[in-house]
């Protein structure tokens, strides 16, 4: 079963801060090297944050006033990924600022084997025709998944160095509970050259990309639990922040949309 309900017939304008370019190519920017930001300012955002220090920066995903973030300094263990605060610094961290309105609703079931993550964003984007953002929570059948453990702050490509950022193995598991938070895009699309300029301070192609046409950034905050509405989400519900790969098979989900119109750099 999907079903996907429209609340408003016009897009909003969202933001960034920082670039995804930082993160990939190892650039801490002087101006947001010691800059703080709170995260009860904005209602969601991920990419990469630390709410300790630019030493530990690392795969986040921020909700609920708190930005949650795999740690990435000598403390980090296969048991202990996790940081969380109300602050945090960034090099690129893509947001929906405070109050913005969702555009959309969408609700997913499966009794069979599922969607991947893929074809269900290939859904939402012909339901609503544009690019958008999705936060919500989500019952995934299977997960494929990672985590950067290194900080990207030494001037020097990640995946040029994978070995050296990425130093524990994938994530694969079965009935795992995530909120994600994620943005979408058909890249190909010459319609939309301008916005996709701008979503480039988010999406990217990976080096194993396959180049189709919609691109994806999807980051997860692993649940010790199923819970259906984001907002019920505590520190204490949280396990790890991870990458999720689009592979990765649905079984239910509980999602706010915010289709794209602009977005503004936050300095």
């Amino acid at each position: 079963m999907y079903e996907v309900k429209c609340l408003l017939d016009y897009s909003v304008k969202l933001a960034y801060i920082g670039h995804v370019d930082n993160v990939i190519e190892g650039i801490l920017p002087e101006k947001l090297k010691n800059k703080r930001f709170l995260a009860s300012d904005f209602d969601y955002g991920f990419e990469l944050a630390s709410p300790q220090g630019a030493y530990n920066l690392g795969d986040c995903i921020m909700l609920n006033g708190t930005m949650y973030s795999s740690r990435t300094d000598q403390t980090r263990t296969e048991r202990d990924p996790l940081m969380w605060g109300p602050e945090f610094v960034t090099s690129g961290l893509f947001v929906v600022p405070k109050n913005t309105p969702v555009t959309h609703l969408v609700n997913y079931f499966s009794f069979d084997k599922g969607d991947s993550l893929c074809d269900l964003y290939q859904k939402i984007y012909e339901s609503v025709n544009g690019p958008f953002a999705a936060v919500g929570c989500i019952e995934l059948a299977k997960i494929r998944a990672e985590s950067i453990t290194r900080a990207p702050i030494d001037n020097e490509n990640i995946f040029h160095n994978i070995s050296d950022y990425y130093q524990e193995n994938e994530y694969n598991d079965e009935h795992v509970s995530v909120a994600i938070h994620s943005v979408v895009s058909n890249m190909q699309n010459n319609e939309l050259r301008e916005i996709n300029h701008k979503l480039s301070s988010v999406l990217y192609y990976r080096p194993d990309s396959k180049y189709e046409k919609l691109l994806s950034h999807t980051h997860a905050l692993k649940l010790s639990k199923p819970i259906l509405n984001i907002e019920d989400i505590k520190p204490r519900h949280a396990e790890e922040v991870l990458h999720l790969m689009d592979d990765s098979i649905v079984r239910y989900v509980n999602l706010k949309i915010y289709k794209i119109g602009d977005l503004e750099e936050i300095s």
